[in-house]
């Protein structure tokens, strides 16, 4: 099953991918040699950053999920738990940094807390994403349509990054010091600082060697895998809180933050689109007849006794012709299906353009058979229209044959009830018209015949009857 994230992408997806990518290096490059720059502790910036991340990457992580959940392909569950261990790394991380809502931080949190979250953070993010990445290999096909481990996935992320959280806090006192007060030498100078840089780098060939960047997912992971490198490559070049490479890499964080979010909203918005334009497609043809466009046979007899019933409730009169194209068997014998239905498009056309008010309706009863309804009409007037159809169809100048060079014509047969003094049901309604039309084809066809009562009908041709 294609889904929404692995549709092949398009030169101008191509495009902005790479003028992101570009312009993530870019910074980088230009950033990197005044990183270290001291700026003012702005600390309400790390509430905001930190909120900010925590709100996108779970909504990242539960529109993946519904991607999931809607095709059970376990790498999408997989990319939806690194996004879920993000966002609840995150929320610990607010909660444990120093001089937020506590000097030393809340939870009995220890001055590496924040540092050791953000190293989990980092390092395991792009770690869970290679993991998703790898899923799509197709020799890992069978696991991907596994809906039980794609839920363990999904999961566990979020549980992992508790467990990190659960280690970088109690264990606080245990681990390696990674910074002192606001100092971030210790990160520069220690091991955990080349390995977080190289986890951060591998997803991103792997994502370009399994995917080969050919989905949209694929590209914009690329995008966001490259953003987080350069915001570990800032952070540990900028060796301390609060200053210009910092800053610059919490921005960063926060673009990587909404990239894929960004591409789901845009893809739900297209599919929603999709949705509107295929309910009114299926609407369309559930009560419409595919070849002419009139509504169907179903849409008559559903629509007809509402038509009836509003009739008698406001007393007035209502009509119904029955029409049927003559000789039409020959026609299509003689010139094949395709011009069949040609003629029958052009008939129903020159019956709707002689029906002048909204209320009036025609419908495709069966074959060349067709109703249309003429609410608030009596006899005479839908006599009148009825003429005025015989006419719109002969004037098409639809040849019959060539030898004898008839145009193609319809018999039309009439019933009225006027509500005020008649009792009449649907099918009984149907009968009469049906009645007087065969009654007009065996008078010679070409014409129309009005039910009269007790199975008399009246015929006319040329004129309305009175």
């Amino acid at each position: 099953m294609i889904t929404l994230l692995k549709q092949p992408v398009t030169w101008r997806a191509i495009s902005a991918a790479g003028v992101s990518a570009a312009a993530i290096i870019l910074i980088t490059i230009l950033i990197l040699p005044v990183s270290a720059t001291p700026l003012a502790q702005l600390r309400p910036f790390i509430t905001m950053f930190s909120t900010a991340v925590f709100l996108l990457e779970s909504l990242t992580a539960y529109f993946l999920a519904i991607q999931f959940f809607a095709t059970h392909d376990t790498s999408l569950a997989a990319l939806a738990g690194a996004y879920g261990f993000t966002a609840v790394l995150v929320l610990c991380q607010i909660l444990v940094f120093p001089g937020i809502f506590s000097a030393p931080g809340l939870l009995g949190a220890g001055p590496q807390t924040a540092i050791w979250i953000w190293v989990f953070w980092h390092a395991g993010f792009p770690s869970l994403a290679a993991s998703a990445l790898l899923l799509r290999a197709p020799s890992l096909a069978p696991a991907r349509a596994m809906p039980r481990f794609g839920t363990a996935l999904l999961l566990g992320g979020p549980v992992l990054a508790l467990a990190a959280a659960y280690v970088a806090t109690a264990w606080s006192g245990a681990l390696p010091a990674l910074v002192a007060g606001n100092s971030y030498r210790a990160l520069q100078h220690s091991p955990i600082a080349i390995v977080v840089l190289v986890l951060a780098i591998i997803p991103l060939p792997v994502c370009v060697v399994v995917t080969r960047l050919g989905d949209l997912l694929s590209l914009w992971l690329g995008v966001t895998l490259l953003a987080g490198i350069s915001d570990v490559v800032l952070a540990i070049s900028a060796s301390a809180r609060f200053s210009l490479g910092w800053y610059i890499g919490r921005g960063i964080s926060l673009v990587a933050s909404c990239i894929v979010l960004f591409v789901l909203i845009l893809e739900f918005s297209k599919l929603y689109h999709q949705l509107v334009k295929s309910h009114a497609v299926l609407a369309q043809r559930a009560t419409h007849d595919g070849l002419t466009g009139a509504f169907n046979r179903g849409y008559f007899i559903e629509q007809f006794p509402r038509e009836i019933g509003r009739a008698i409730r406001e007393r007035e009169p209502i009509s119904l012709l029955m029409l049927d194209v003559d000789h039409f068997k020959l026609y299509n014998d003689l010139h094949g299906h395709q011009m069949g239905d040609d003629c029958l498009i052009a008939i129903v056309g020159a019956i709707q353009t002689s029906l002048r008010r909204p209320a009036d309706f025609i419908a495709r009863y069966g074959g060349e058979e067709f109703v249309v309804v003429l609410p608030d009409t009596p006899a005479e007037g839908a006599a009148m229209v009825a003429e005025a159809i015989r006419l719109a169809v002969r004037a098409l100048g639809i040849r019959r044959d060539q030898m004898t060079g008839a145009c193609m014509t319809i018999s039309i047969g009439i019933a009225s009830f006027d509500a005020a003094d008649d009792a009449l049901d649907v099918v009984e309604f149907i009968r009469r018209a049906d009645h007087a039309m065969y009654q007009a084809k065996a008078n010679g066809r070409d014409s129309a015949c009005v039910y009269m009562g007790s199975g008399n009908v009246q015929q006319f041709r040329g004129a309305a009857v009175g």
